[in-house]
């Protein structure tokens, strides 16, 4: 019976002697923004004589998410002391109070909560009180970035050399492919072009085969069975005018035939020649203007001599030589 009394006792002394302990903690402010410092103070009354050690943190603080309703999250925060840790003395009126302080701040969003640190006073324990702040990105009552326009710098574009070079490195596998696939592409292209046959020149007509498949052609449609003699003997001058034009150089379309004797007896050609063309520029005229109707024969004989004419005037061909 004597030894529970013992403890009785010495619970009402224990708690006689906590309540006379003042501990009291505070911090600056319970908003602020990331990156703001804040101050925490702890402080506690004793009475003269009593001995005190606080174990105070060096880097961080281990901290906690508050969720809603108030309940702690698992996530466990460390806010960082941007300035040492003081603590002073104060004497007034024979009673001392002792306060510590850190400077803290925050980089991560949310309400965060200070755990109470403990203090041993005359090797008893006591723990300070929870302190909680929140820290958000912007301040509530911040204006927006548009409108405070010091708050903020336009970042100006990276140099073209820089550009290119970061594209070349982060896209060099796809761009070695297209280079790789378009060097492919030309070789392929080479070699078949190689591979064709060289294309056979065009031969070319000369003046004196033209002329004559000109006059076949002529004859081949039978002007005269259509009543257009007239214009089978038209069309039959027209090719020996320009045979003969082409030939020797000389315009002879819009010219008499007396005209043409002259030009060409100049170009040296012989008298039978000049008369077998006078003889069908001849005939040419009769039926266009005095309206001559000569058989067919006549008509085929005057085609005939226009084939005589060409093959005599027209240079010798050779085969074969350059």
């Amino acid at each position: 019976m004597s030894v529970r009394w013992h403890h009785i006792v010495v619970l009402m002394c224990t708690a006689f002697r906590v309540h006379s302990q003042e501990l009291s903690a505070a911090i600056s402010d319970k908003e602020i923004r990331i990156g703001v410092p804040i101050t925490l103070t702890y402080s506690v009354n004793v009475n003269s004589g009593d001995s005190i050690v606080f174990q105070q943190e060096q880097n961080t603080i281990s901290g906690q998410i508050v969720g809603a309703g108030g309940s702690l999250s698992n996530k466990v925060i460390e806010v960082e002391i941007a300035d040492a840790f003081r603590d002073t003395f104060v004497v007034k009126n024979g009673k001392s109070t002792w306060s510590g302080q850190y400077v803290i701040t925050s980089w991560d969003e949310g309400q965060i909560r200070i755990p109470g640190p403990d203090i041993i006073i005359n090797d008893s324990t006591f723990y300070f009180e929870d302190l909680e702040f929140t820290c958000v990105l912007v301040a509530k009552d911040s204006v927006d970035l548009y409108d405070v326009k010091e708050d903020y710098e336009e970042i100006p574009d990276p140099p073209m050399g820089y550009r290119i070079r970061r594209l070349l490195k982060n896209n060099w596998w796809w761009m070695a492919f297209l280079v790789l696939g378009g060097i492919t592409y030309l070789l392929v292209r080479r070699y078949r072009k190689k591979k064709k046959k060289a294309p056979v020149p065009k031969r070319l007509v000369s003046l004196k085969e033209r002329t004559l498949m000109a006059i076949d052609a002529l004859d081949a449609e039978r002007m005269w069975e259509r009543n257009r003699l007239k214009e089978h003997f038209v069309e039959l001058s027209y090719i020996l005018r320009s045979y003969l034009t082409g030939r020797y150089g000389i315009s002879l379309l819009e010219k008499t035939t007396l005209q043409i004797k002259i030009l060409l007896r100049e170009k040296g050609l012989s008298d039978d020649t000049i008369e077998v063309i006078a003889r069908i520029l001849s005939q040419s005229d009769m039926v266009k203007f005095a309206k001559s109707n000569p058989d067919v024969a006549a008509i085929l004989k005057q085609s005939t001599l226009a084939r005589q004419v060409v093959a005599e005037t027209s240079p010798l061909d050779f085969d074969n030589v350059d």
